[in-house]
């Protein structure tokens, strides 16, 4: 029964080609892509600003999330960084500081050498070369201190950029698949988006005229209804056939085979093809 089903739809298929020596027409439907938005991290759908049918344009918001205490741990995170960064104004204080005494010890030395100055005198030149020596390594460690707060705080902005979704293209929202109030975790689809502005149409031919389909061949769309004729191109074939019983096929069963291809519309500004249009395709045949 199931091999039957098979062969009768595939002959639906074969039933919508027709061609004459150069040109076959075929039936196809119209498609557009789908993009899922959904955030990369855990937070409860604060806002919905678009909802299923509404028009979307390149960086437009689509809906936002929240994190409770995420603002004021932002808040921290900034303070704690901007007060570690102000260190670095004590590490060259402390790095000439250094520098200083390590001079005046050098000089000292001499100055000994020659017994102008005591031992006594001498000992503290060294006891504070080495105290600016150990202050400048203690200001030096809480440089990194320094570098791991900016990347905190770094971190904690981008989760709070993931909490907002943008509209990646222009389309139309097609499906709201959370409500506002509802805690997501990260991929979880909050809308699904549609392409409108990108159409193609999906049509099925015969293992007959296989051989004389290639990708990137013109092809013509016509829409009943319509006073004007789309241009597209072939730019997909599919490797196997649909509709394939499991048995081996007789010569008859061969010809009910079709194949599924994809043609992209390349003048269709005002977005007259809808998801799910039924066309009308003529396609040149090569020799």
């Amino acid at each position: 029964m199931i091999r039957g089903l098979i062969l009768f739809v595939a002959g639906l298929a074969m039933a919508a080609c027709r061609t004459d020596d150069d040109t076959l027409t075929v039936s196809g439907t119209v498609e557009i892509r789908e993009v899922m938005l959904a955030p990369l991290t855990a937070g409860r759908l604060a806002v919905l600003r678009k909802d299923e049918g509404d028009t979307v344009l390149p960086g437009d918001t689509v809906a936002v999330l929240e994190q409770p205490g995420l603002d004021a741990l932002i808040r921290e995170r900034r303070a704690r960084a901007a007060a570690v960064t102000q260190r670095t104004a004590e590490i060259e204080a402390a790095r000439a500081d250094s520098l200083r005494t390590a001079n005046d010890l050098a000089r000292a030395r001499q100055l000994l050498d020659r017994r102008i100055i005591s031992e006594q005198q001498y000992d503290q030149l060294r006891n504070a070369a080495a105290a600016a020596a150990a202050r400048l390594e203690a200001v030096r460690a809480s440089s990194n201190e320094a570098r791991a707060a900016e990347a905190a705080l770094a971190g904690t902005l981008a989760i709070r950029d993931q909490l907002t979704l943008v509209a990646p293209a222009a389309g139309v929202i097609l499906t709201r698949y959370a409500e506002p109030g509802e805690a997501l975790v990260a991929g979880t689809p909050v809308v699904a988006l549609g392409l409108v502005r990108d159409p193609w149409i999906r049509a099925y031919v015969g293992e007959r005229y296989l051989a004389r389909l290639s990708l990137g061949q013109p092809v013509t769309v016509r829409v009943d209804g319509y006073d004007r004729e789309f241009n597209g191109k072939i730019t997909d074939i599919a490797p196997r056939a649909e509709f394939t019983p499991r048995a081996a096929l007789t010569e008859r069963e061969r010809a009910d085979l079709v194949f599924a291809i994809k043609v992209t519309v390349s003048d269709d500004p005002e977005g007259r093809l809808k998801a799910g249009l039924p066309v009308t395709l003529r396609i040149a045949l090569a020799p």
